[in-house]
Order: structure tokens, then sequence, then C-alpha cells
């Protein structure tokens, strides 16, 4: 049998805590360049002949375009951590009973396994007492999905996509991921 080629790991995947910053730092810039005293009739050559709400409503839009665009990064970190764990668990052939299943996994799908049919729901059957915290994951993934592929299209299969903003994936990133940590020791 040929011997398989392992996984090279880039450490370049983002941190929740290097998105937060981020988000955070964005978020605060963002409030001052929209920061305009119309009393003053000092503002940036972009402001002049915006109204009061047209600042408003662009100072909205760049808000919510961070939201997405951190959302998506969370998910994308979230991803990482729990495929590396897959392919950490497949490649080096850990012996307890969970990573064995996740071999065969591996075994039959290397790189190729879904995140969301394969790993999580490996995840999801073999620790049950976790069901919810890997059912808000795979819905969340949806979102990961929509926002990545362009929005153009009116979910029918996943209309919980909506409920989704930056503090809610954040949220669920710190608690999968604390989780992860803590599955992965015992």
């Amino acid at each position: 049998m040929a011997r398989r080629k392992k996984t090279s790991f880039t450490n370049k995947h983002s941190t929740i805590e290097d998105i937060e910053r981020y988000y955070v730092d964005s978020e605060g810039s963002l409030n001052s360049y929209y920061d305009i005293d119309f009393e003053s009739g000092e503002i940036s050559a972009k402001f002049i002949g915006y109204s009061k709400e047209e600042v408003f409503n662009e100072l909205k839009e760049r808000k919510e375009t961070l939201d997405r665009m951190c959302s998506l990064e969370l998910l994308a970190a979230i991803e990482a951590r729990v495929k590396i764990d897959y392919i950490i668990r497949g490649q080096d052939k850990l012996r307890d009973e969970f990573s064995k299943k996740m071999r065969v996994i591996y075994d039959s799908k290397e790189n190729r396994a879904s995140l969301k049919d394969d790993i999580i729901a490996l995840w999801r059957s073999e620790l049950p007492e976790h069901k919810k915290r890997f059912d808000n994951l795979a819905q969340a993934l949806d979102y990961r999905n929509w926002l990545a592929h362009g929005r153009y299209w009116q979910p029918k299969r996943a209309p919980h996509i909506h409920k989704y903003d930056y503090l809610s994936i954040y949220s669920l990133a710190e608690d999968v991921l604390e989780n992860i940590a803590l599955l992965e020791s015992a």
C-alpha cells in the first residue's frame, strides 16, 4: 500500500481572539470616521452633500459588512480547528475509540470529508450530551455557506441563517472551541 503524505499545517488560520481584536478596532474606526459634526461645517470631502440620515445609513451598511466578514472569518476559524483535529486523529492514528472512528472516515475520504456530514455528524453521534452544541454549529455552517457563496439566494431549507450576527457567531465559536479542547483532553 502506498504511503500517504501527511497534511502540512500552515499556522496561518486566525484565532477567535485575533478576529475579536480586528472587529473591535474596525468598529471603533468606523464609528470615529462617521462621527460627523454637521454644525461645525468641518467635514471630510467624502461627506459633502450627505444628510445626517445618509451618513447614518452608510455607517449602518459598513457595520453590517464588517459583521458578515468577521462572522465568516470566525466560522472559518472553527472549521480550521475542527478539521485540524480530524486530520491529526486520522494521520497520527491515535488509539482512543473516538479517534479510531474518526480514522474510518479519514481512511475513506482523507481531506475530502464533509465538515458537517462526516466530522460533526460523528462528534454529534458519539457525544450526545453535546448534540445541541453541534446542531448549532451545523446551522451556523449553513450561514457560512450562504455568506461564502455570495448571498444571492433566499435559503428555503435554511431560513435560520438570518438569526446570526457577529456576536452570536463569536459566542458559538467560544463555546465550540472551548468544549472541543475539553473533549480532546478527555
